[in-house]
């Protein structure tokens, strides 16, 4: 009752005695004589953030890819995207978990100290890795339609699709665990993906068909609703998100 009663007491203290609003606080911080850093001054910072193995593994994936789609081209479009849309889920999951490092070794309330803003420079550092992923992305679908029976936008959705898929359940993933546990959990999804579109090697046909073509068209629509309501998120709320505690999708 007595510990009740002082938490009442401390209620009612601040609703009577309500701290007063600061005083030309906007006036204050556009003088203050901080360090301001350029746009490309803090891109470049974090693309030498981003370790060197993460572009490594990356274009390797994109060079096997090719190369077991070169082996296994029977003349069919088919094998070939079978083989680049099933290394997107394992570039996105190299995407997002590199993007959310600093979680991984407990770093995330350091990066919040900083003094450039940490929702813009998680989206900078995302936005460069997910730009390199989109400058192979787009390598992978000339090679796909290098032989001219499939358009450039039924193999960008091809593409796309794994690609959007793995980065919004990895975000969900980075959003509820911490620490080394956030790399697993988001490697595991990945590899999973990986392992479900080999195993339906023999339906490549039937699911790449244009027939099909509609549905994956719905799932692109329905990815891209799912990830930019993501990134409006971690953009808006960046310490919830971290904490596990913002809005669920």
């Amino acid at each position: 009752m007595l510990r009740f009663s002082k938490l009442q007491m401390k209620r009612e203290m601040k609703r009577l005695y309500p701290a007063p609003n600061p005083q030309r606080k906007e006036e204050f911080l556009r003088e203050f004589p901080y360090f301001r850093a350029s746009c490309m001054e803090i891109i470049r910072n974090q693309i030498g953030y981003i370790q060197k193995s993460i572009w490594i593994f990356s274009l390797l994936l994109v060079i096997g890819g090719v190369a077991v789609g070169d082996y296994l081209d029977t003349g069919s479009n088919y094998d070939k995207i079978w083989c680049m849309s099933g290394i997107m889920p394992l570039l996105a999951v190299l995407a997002v978990t590199e993007t959310f490092r600093s979680s991984v070794y407990g770093m995330t309330e350091l990066e919040m100290a900083c003094k450039h803003n940490l929702s813009q420079v998680l989206l900078i550092r995302m936005g460069v890795l997910g730009g390199v992923d989109f400058l192979l992305m787009v390598f992978g679908v000339l090679w796909i339609v290098g032989q001219g029976t499939i358009g450039m936008v039924q193999a960008a959705v091809y593409l796309m699709v794994p690609w959007l898929s793995a980065c919004i359940v990895a975000f969900q993933i980075e959003k509820y665990t911490r620490g080394r546990e956030t790399v697993w959990y988001c490697t595991a999804w990945g590899c999973f993906l990986w392992g479900v579109h080999g195993i339906g090697s023999k339906l490549r046909e039937m699911v790449y068909g244009e027939e099909k073509f509609y549905l994956w068209f719905i799932a692109f629509c329905i990815c891209i609703v799912f990830f930019a309501k993501q990134i409006w998120q971690i953009y808006q709320e960046t310490e919830e998100w971290r904490n596990g505690c913002g809005a669920s999708i």
